[in-house]
């Protein structure tokens, strides 16, 4: 364990971590060579696919009810947000120490509410799309990469590009909006865009082990997430994720896998920004992997809160965020 200290201290000193309409995602670790689940040697793709449904409304720990219409002239969160999202991953190892990875992800967002009209009474809105989101591109650097197969560690840098569209709108269109521009829509929350619109840096680090012949194995891996260079007045807030995770051989292709995940995020900034985000989360992801070749995995896991606490506005005591109670994801995994 004393050789897993040093790369997780520099995954978390990097960060000072201390969306209204929900974008929740299964957070579950699928890096599976930072697990000891894969060899590093080659080209390894992965295509995952997420599925989480934001409809409870948090304000803190505690689930709140949706305030009733009163003619504010503001978006009452009281329906959901449908998150899906189809990653590919491609994982080439330059060298025993360094591998770089792609992850391009496709974003299939169903997001409504209610918009509370002092002009045409309470109606609701939509907005729905299938885009390109923000592109990552991570070097993996391992420490002791003439170390064993089931024993190693190390460090992971990188960066989240502002490949994302950030112009997603809302329909029908909002009555009150500027009257001298009748077409002028109602943007989606920043949030909940296809992309920040940032470039972040990505820094983390990892240990996992497992004796040799043994059916079992464990990792811990941290990663931070921050935003470097922004653009249209928004920021979103810096990330921290922390993930300890098991596995057990149940057979020669079988293998059962449990996670615990720990999320914390701060508030978006800017002008653009909504203060009812940020927050934390304690989740548990059991699931199974299944090996169709040697060199072909399938897996599934299942994400289930345990804890849960969202940041509501200060200026508003009503307001909240849209929360998933659970999550899943599965994918394939293919090394050349």
């Amino acid at each position: 364990m004393k050789n897993c200290l040093l790369p997780l201290v520099i995954a978390i000193i990097a960060t000072n971590a201390g969306a209204s309409c929900g974008s929740a995602f299964c957070s579950a670790n699928t890096n599976w060579d930072t697990q000891g689940l894969s060899s590093a040697e080659g080209l390894r793709l992965d295509l995952r696919y997420s599925y989480a449904k934001a409809d409870r409304l948090r304000a803190g720990s505690s689930r709140i009810t949706p305030e009733a219409p009163s003619g504010s002239d503001e978006e009452i969160e009281n329906m959901r947000t449908i998150n899906q999202v189809l990653n590919l991953e491609a994982d080439y190892a330059i060298n025993p120490s360094w591998n770089i990875s792609l992850g391009l992800p496709l974003l299939m967002r169903d997001h409504a509410h209610t918009f509370d009209s002092s002009i045409s009474g309470p109606f609701p809105q939509e907005a729905k799309f299938t885009e390109l989101g923000d592109i990552r591109v991570i070097g993996r650097y391992r420490l002791d990469a003439a170390g064993h197969h089931f024993q190693g560690r190390g460090i992971r840098i990188g960066l989240k590009l502002p490949t994302g569209a950030i112009d997603k709108t809302m329909t029908p269109q909002d009555p009150t909006g500027d009257p001298t521009n009748p077409s002028l829509a109602h943007p989606l929350d920043r949030a909940s865009q296809p992309g920040s619109g940032s470039t972040d840096v990505i820094l983390g680090a990892y240990c996992f082990d497992s004796a040799p012949g043994s059916d079992w194995g464990w990792f811990v891996s941290g990663q931070v997430q921050a935003a470097i260079l922004t653009r249209d007045n928004f920021r979103p807030g810096t990330e921290l994720n922390f993930d300890l995770g098991a596995h057990y051989g149940l057979g020669p292709s079988l293998t059962a896998l449990l996670q615990v995940n720990a999320q914390h995020r701060e508030r978006d900034s800017g002008s653009n920004a909504n203060p009812a985000s940020g927050g934390y989360s304690l989740n548990l992801s059991p699931g199974l992997s299944y090996a169709l070749r040697p060199e072909t995995q399938v897996y599934g896991l299942v994400q289930i809160a345990l804890k849960q606490y969202a940041n509501s506005d200060p200026a508003s005591a009503g307001s909240g965020q849209l929360t998933a109670p659970w999550s899943l994801a599965v994918g394939i995994s293919h090394r050349y």
